[in-house]
């Protein structure tokens, strides 16, 4: 991390040439030997020192301050106001935040959205190859985390306290962003991220996840680094990395104790079902099975069965009767069209007309809905549905679908060995 003289930063230094000249003074006034003092002297410089340092890292970074410097040392070149390559000046806060000729670079709290990061840490910039330090980029991802500030801005944002669900975090973050490589096909370093268990399981590094500890969950981590999703891996299964969003809903998540969801499951019967209304429930095919009332008819001579009872109550409610019955090969020919598609032949005429059994026309019945010419008759219907050609079509060549056949010839099967629908 690069580090700004001040009146303070420069307070240890002071405090080293005052004790090196105190030294002897020092071992005169408490007879300790030399090594005693200079541990003494180690002591007091860790006091002043080092522990102004670790306080600083805690502390919000600014952009005159902290980003300026670094920018100058690396960017400035390229990117200043007189020098501003692809229209963007990072000479200014007001310039950074305004952004160049491709949109804004930096977005105030959400690092993992901001061009200017992704560019630093993927090497891209500064130009030349040579990738920020990566004290440097910590730095520069926790003032875009902090809300980008600068010395007069005003105080970073506070994140929303809304619930986040563990459906939400499975299906709609991990799901999208990291099963490719961590999920049911594939799990890379023996990582598997489809359920919580697997989360907390971990793969060769350890857990993924500790609840209520964002900051010591190695899955954040490795997000927040943008190791995760690889940028390369990013590009081959076209996966975007996480949002600051996304990755705010993760943290939250955690930091509530990655509790998982607690649903009480859907009570459905055959008398309860939430996605039936009380209106659907009216409709027939729902309705119990049940024998109905025979309606009253006059022309029970015409009856044959019982279904021919509600047709003739309905036509005689209108005047009607029912047409004369067809002939034996009249009925024959209906029977053939309507199965198979094709006229009886004459010896399958003859064979019928001649046939004295009483079964004789059922059994001409069964023999068409065995015949392969019945799904022949019937995939055509199906096949009209769903497109089905044995060419392309739309163009003048007309190109052939070589195998096209296949499929037609599984219909084809299919109805012929009543598959169900």
């Amino acid at each position: 991390m690069s580090h700004t003289f001040s009146a303070n930063s420069l307070k240890p230094v002071v405090s080293w040439m005052m004790l090196i000249r105190g030294k002897k003074r020092l071992q005169q006034q408490t007879g300790l030997d030399s090594r005693r003092v200079g541990l003494g002297i180690v002591l007091v410089l860790m006091r002043l020192w080092v522990l102004p340092l670790s306080a600083q890292s805690n502390q919000t970074p600014f952009f005159e301050s902290d980003i300026l410097p670094i920018f100058q040392q690396h960017c400035l070149q390229c990117h200043s106001n007189d020098m501003g390559q692809a229209g963007l000046s990072l000479q200014t806060l007001e310039n950074v935040l305004k952004g160049g000729n491709s949109g804004s670079v930096v977005i105030p709290n959400k690092p993992l959205d901001s061009p200017l990061l992704k560019m630093v840490m993927s090497g891209s910039m500064p130009m030349g190859g040579t990738r920020l330090e990566e004290s440097k980029l910590n730095l520069i991802r926790l003032w875009i985390k902090s809300g980008a500030l600068g010395l007069t801005s005003s105080v970073p944002y506070s994140k929303s306290s809304t619930p986040v669900r563990e459906r939400e975090i499975m299906s709609t973050i991990l799901g999208a962003k990291c099963l490719p490589c961590h999920g049911r096909r594939r799990q890379e370093a023996r990582l598997d991220l489809r359920t919580r268990e697997g989360l907390l399981k971990g793969g060769n590094s350890g857990p993924a996840l500790v609840p209520g500890k964002p900051e010591e969950s190695l899955l954040v981590q490795r997000i927040v680094s943008q190791e995760m999703p690889p940028p390369k891996l990013q590009e081959q299964f076209s996966v975007r990395g996480l949002t600051s969003s996304e990755l705010d809903k993760l943290q939250s998540w955690i930091a509530t104790g990655a509790l998982p969801d607690r649903e009480k499951p859907l009570e459905i019967t055959a008398d309860k079902d939430p996605l039936i209304s009380s209106q659907e429930r009216l409709f027939w095919s729902f309705q119990q099975l049940r024998q109905p009332a025979l309606p009253r008819i006059r022309q029970k001579e015409q009856i044959n069965n019982p279904i021919d009872i509600f047709l003739l109550a309905q036509l005689e409610k209108q005047g009607l009767t029912f047409s004369p019955e067809a002939n034996r090969l009249t009925l024959m020919r209906r029977s053939y069209f309507d199965l198979i598609g094709l006229p009886p032949s004459p010896e399958e005429i003859e064979s019928f007309l001649t046939d004295v059994n009483p079964q004789a026309y059922e059994n001409m019945i069964n023999r068409l809905l065995e015949s392969v010419h019945y799904g022949e008759r019937w995939a055509r219907y199906w096949l009209d549905a769903v497109g089905y050609a044995d060419s392309e079509g739309y163009n003048e060549s007309d190109a052939e679908r070589a195998w096209a056949w296949r499929y037609r010839d599984y219909v084809v099967r299919a109805f012929n060995q009543d598959r169900p629908y």
